[in-house]
């Protein structure tokens, strides 16, 4: 399992994440030209605050491109006290849903 959390540059550094999209592409390419047959799978959280369509768009890309054999999906829920919580343009409840149902959605398609 190797987590991207998203497809996003810029929704990965507001979760103070340590890495690029650019960088989680060229981890999986080495895994790839190491054992060409690893099944990949992996982990998103759509909805995170301040996340735009757009941003969600280069997630679902993401996951198209890399062709995951299996992307475990969850909407973003405020935890109390995180930094997460505190953020403003909290991402509306029906948005995450409707993000995870085309998240999930995609995922099937690329099973």
């Amino acid at each position: 399992n190797v987590p991207f959390q998203s497809g996003d540059t810029e929704v990965l550094k507001a979760m103070n994440r340590g890495y690029t999209v650019e960088r989680y592409r060229e981890v999986i390419r080495q895994i790839r030209a190491e054992i060409p047959d690893a099944a990949i799978t992996a982990d998103t959280i759509v909805g995170f605050p301040g996340e735009t369509e757009e941003q969600f768009q280069n997630t679902l890309e993401l996951m198209e491109e890399i062709q995951f054999d299996h992307v475990h999906t969850a909407a973003y829920s405020p935890r109390p006290n995180t930094p997460g919580a505190l953020m403003e343009k909290q991402v509306s409840d029906s948005e995450k849903e409707s993000r995870l149902r085309r998240a999930n959605r995609h995922n099937e398609t690329d099973s």
